[in-house]
């Protein structure tokens, strides 16, 4: 029936008898069978992951798979777990994975994904390199290693070198010993020392300089065998994956941990002769090395495609047909970071059943901890910062970062302060102006949260308008002042100054800044603060949405005050408004200058303190030997998350957007951590300001001043009764 239907309607359309309706049919079946057709051909969302290597290429070829309709589009991700968590969310549909991130993947099994395709560099090699134990004919067993000479690469990490394949041989012949009295890489390098007679373990043990430096010096037997023992650098002849091979066939070592592939190829390029060498096997026994059959004892993976399980089957099909596609070679090139050479697996596999195929991958990425723990518990104050910590936990786990850290939940920032306090967390990334309070109740700095240039450094000064008569600080005694708040870093800098202009040792700093203006305004003032003093918020100017420091410069620039005390990167970077609006008033169209302590002729900028962007607190009364293993940790993430991570893609970005969002756990604009900072321009540094100030009795505020007040009147009332 449909057949003659089909029939008729060709008939009509050859002689041109088409009724309106049969026209409006075909309209309709066109638009049906076009509609089906594009819902078949609906496009996969393609993760990729956006950094200083890959932005360009995401930026030229993204929009290309596009237009061309290769059924791909590009969705961008801050760092490879964001990817992941994108796939959770339906947000995108595949990725690319380090065999490491897949072990994160792997246990969470509410993540439904699976393994498509292996990225190889050639699509017979099963793996990207295994790793074997050479030792010199002299070695008869695996018991026999204790006092030989050890060759190791080093311990530099990578995406492809980590800290679990680093390890991996001195783990299984050396017990670990987990002392208390030494860091746990102290406990390390101490257990190869004593089960070594010499090594060379050349280029850095740590991101730490300083405790690089103490342990090398501590056990200088490590740095024994290399070319250069006094100096254990990276530049050593024996440091690498050429150099360990290089330190055995040399006769400077017996032992040697290093690639297969790296030693074949070493053997034949040298010529060596294969009788003196051999492998050693996990059981303990040895094989000769002229027997080609060589004992492996970790695999690594090649980097994987990942997928929703829902399109899994398509994305395996696409990638496989790259190399016939004529839109392929688009496709190719973003993932040209990778070893471009897609390999389907078996079956399609989850994350877990495709890692057990590689030998003792697994368990070198899940190590057994020591007991005590040793974990560093990371206090954190949302939702948000909670979810980024547990990343940055799995991160740091399968990356090999010791001592693991665990997220501890407070309802709010104060409240991490106090689990400081109480010992119930051990780091807390504070804000400058939490400082005060923190060192108030016995917490101290670790380590400073850094920008990338000095300008972006919390830069707090005494601005005037640039036709102020005010030259000095000096000249402000009787002025109308605007604070951005009550004991923030602002006001504490200018007690700080107000010290040395009064000459006073011991004083009120409520009292002593009351009676130095006539007026002020403080902004976000509240009943916590205390009674104070009038004429403290006399000026009462509400906070304009603007932020703080610009509500206090508002005040100023409006002639309510005479002087704001503000951070001047706030300015610089947001007042473009503010300045618009009083350009006008202003002689050539400069809208405010510093004050300095003394009259200057010059328009120097003269800064009241300088502070970091956060700091790493911690209890002062933490050991100097956990402070050394959690700063030595916190050096570690920041190499392999931070700002200058190795290799094209972060795995995880420790100080960048979480999520879309800024500023979890470290502020925006963080570099890196550093353990000091040098002086910026003449200022003193905010946390030397807080040092001064705690130590000194600081009074409470006006409250408890007129109940001191109060308490004379009624003991001078009694005196005079009696």
């Amino acid at each position: 029936m449909k057949d003659r239907k089909l029939k008729l309607f060709l008939m009509k359309l050859l002689i041109g008898r088409l009724s309106k309706m049969d026209i409006l049919l075909f309209v309709l079946f066109f638009f049906i069978a076009f509609f089906h057709q594009n819902i078949n051909v609906e496009s996969l969302k393609l993760c990729m992951v956006e950094s200083v290597h890959t932005i360009k290429g995401i930026r030229e070829l993204c929009p290309q798979l596009t237009i061309s309709g290769n059924q791909i589009e590009c969705v961008i991700g801050s760092d490879r777990f964001n990817c992941l968590r994108h796939l959770s969310m339906g947000k995108a549909d595949f990725t690319v994975l380090e065999p490491e991130d897949l072990v994160a993947a792997s246990a969470y099994n509410e993540y439904n994904i699976l393994v498509t395709n292996e990225l190889r560099l050639f699509s017979d090699e099963k793996q990207r390199y295994e790793m074997i134990v050479i030792v010199s004919k002299n070695v008869r067993n695996i018991w026999d290693v204790k006092g030989k000479r050890f060759c190791h690469p080093g311990l530099d990490t990578t995406d492809d070198w980590t800290n679990s394949f680093s390890t991996y041989f001195e783990e299984w012949i050396i017990p670990r010993n987990c002392d208390p009295d030494k860091t746990l890489l102290e406990d390390r390098m101490n257990g190869l020392s004593n089960f070594f007679e010499a090594a060379c373990i050349a280029g850095p043990w740590t991101a730490d300089t300083i405790y690089d430096s103490k342990l090398k010096s501590k056990y200088r037997n490590l740095c024994a065998a290399c070319d250069n023992p006094m100096g254990c650098y990276s530049s050593d002849m024996y440091h690498g994956r050429e150099g360990a091979l290089l330190c055995l066939t040399d006769n400077a070592g017996d032992v040697a941990w290093v690639r297969l592939n790296d030693t074949l190829e070493h053997f034949k390029d040298e010529q060596i002769n294969k009788e003196d060498y051999k492998y050693l096997c996990p059981d303990g026994t040895t094989r000769p090395v002229k027997l080609d059959k060589p004992c492996v004892w970790i695999t690594k993976p090649w980097p994987v495609i990942i997928a929703r399980s829902e399109v899994a089957k398509k994305v395996e099909k696409i990638m496989i047909s790259l190399k016939t596609d004529k839109f392929g070679w688009k496709l190719r090139q973003l993932l040209e970071n990778y070893h471009p050479t897609p390999v389907s697996t078996d079956t399609l596999e989850t994350p877990e059943d495709f890692l057990v195929r590689f030998p003792r991958f697994m368990g070198a990425n899940n190590r057994v901890p020591c007991r005590p723990s040793r974990r560093v518990k990371w206090c954190v104050v949302s939702n948000l910062e909670e979810n980024k910590c547990r990343w940055l936990r799995e991160a740091s786990i399968v990356y090999g970062v010791e001592p693991a850290i665990s997220c501890i939940q407070e309802l709010t920032r104060a409240d991490c302060l106090k689990a400081l306090k109480t010992e119930r967390a051990d780091i807390f990334i504070a804000k400058p102006e939490e400082l005060f309070q923190a060192r108030k109740i016995g917490l101290k700095t670790m380590a400073q949260v850094v920008p990338k240039r000095n300008n972006e450094f919390i830069r707090i000064a005494a601005v005037v308008k640039q036709d102020s008569w005010f030259k000095s600080l000096k000249d402000l005694k009787g002025a109308k002042a605007c604070f951005t708040g009550y004991r923030d870093i602002g006001w504490n800098a200018f007690v700080a100054v107000l010290k040395i202009i009064s000459n006073s040792k011991f004083y009120c700093d409520t009292e002593a800044v009351s009676n130095f203006f006539t007026e002020s305004s403080i902004v976000g003032l509240n009943d916590n603060d205390g009674q104070m003093p009038y004429n403290l918020h006399s000026l009462t100017k509400q906070a304009n949405g603007v932020g703080k420091d610009l509500s206090a410069f508002d005040c100023m620039m409006s002639n309510i005050g005479d002087v704001a005390f503000v951070d001047l990167k706030k300015i610089d970077e947001k007042s473009g408004t503010l300045i618009k609006k009083y350009s006008n008033q202003m002689r050539n169209n400069i809208e405010y200058r510093t004050l300095c302590f003394n009259e200057v002729d010059s328009d120097e900028v003269c800064l009241l303190t300088w502070a970091p962007l956060g700091m790493v607190i911690i209890n002062e009364n933490m050991t100097e030997l956990r402070q050394e293993e959690i700063y030595s940790m916190l050096l570690e993430m920041d190499k392999l998350f931070g700002s200058t991570f190795k290799g094209r893609t972060p795995a995880f970005s420790m100080y960048g957007i979480y999520d879309l969002n800024q500023s979890i756990i470290f502020p925006e604009g963080t570099q890196h951590l550093q353990l000091e900072v040098h002086q910026i321009q003449r200022a003193p540094s905010y946390s030397d300001i807080v040092n001064d100030i705690v130590k000194r009795v600081y009074c409470s505020g006006a409250k408890n001043l007129s109940s001191l007040y109060n308490m004379i009147f009624i003991y001078v009332f009694f005196v005079l009764l009696l």
